[in-house]
């Protein structure tokens, strides 16, 4: 019988908490969202009601903004305990060094190759998607603030060329989280349920691709 590998402990509380925070900030981000984007469609189609929150255009912003306000805090808290604590520095800041291992990972997940590519505590793709997305959740704040006080901050709504402009970048912005979001409910389902329950207990027993 294949012996088990003792279990380590990955992830600090606060990073946890702050993971949990931005799961539920987004999805209320991004249903309220859905609603104020059905009152004046950027695009030909509309989202079904039932996908949206808020029932009204008025409801759906005060839960829009409310949600944004705890997104960007959350969001805070989570960058400066990471560069304070340099936590994660090594495992989950994506590096020069990384780019060999992002095909490699693709070609897994896609099922394209079969043995899982070797990995510290997180893989290239994922080193890389982590790296990313704070910057696309700076764009959807900053496209936000364009939109909803275009006249107060200007050079913010103009940043991204103008009024329409930034409404769609809003809108492309958000839509890269919604896919970020996808994407990690993929590996976290592709990587097993320790994975996913260490984000609650915070230890996780490394697998054998795992150096």
């Amino acid at each position: 019988m294949k012996s088990l590998r003792p279990k380590t402990f990955q992830h600090p509380f606060i990073i946890r908490l702050t993971h949990w925070v931005n799961f539920l900030a987004l999805a209320v981000m991004v249903t309220s969202g859905l609603r104020i984007y059905n009152a004046s469609p950027i695009f030909s189609f509309k989202i079904p009601a039932a996908y949206t929150l808020g029932g009204w255009l008025a409801g759906a912003r005060q839960w829009h903004f409310a949600a944004m306000w705890i997104f960007a805090l959350n969001g805070t808290v989570y960058i400066l305990y990471n560069i304070f604590s340099r936590h994660g520095r090594s495992t989950t800041l994506f590096r020069r060094a990384d780019f060999t291992g992002v095909f490699p990972m693709i070609a897994y997940y896609l099922r394209l190759r079969r043995d899982h590519p070797l990995q510290k505590k997180y893989n290239a793709l994922q080193k890389l998607a982590y790296t990313t997305v704070p910057f696309i959740a700076l764009g959807a704040l900053l496209t936000g603030i364009g939109i909803y006080w275009p006249v107060q901050f200007q050079w913010v709504t103009g940043l991204f060329g103008n009024y329409d402009n930034a409404r769609l970048w809003h809108f492309v912005f958000m839509a890269a989280l919604v896919l970020f979001f996808l994407g990690h409910l993929v590996m976290v389902a592709l990587a097993g349920w320790g994975n996913f329950a260490s984000m609650f207990s915070g230890w996780k027993r490394p697998a054998d691709y795992e150096q």
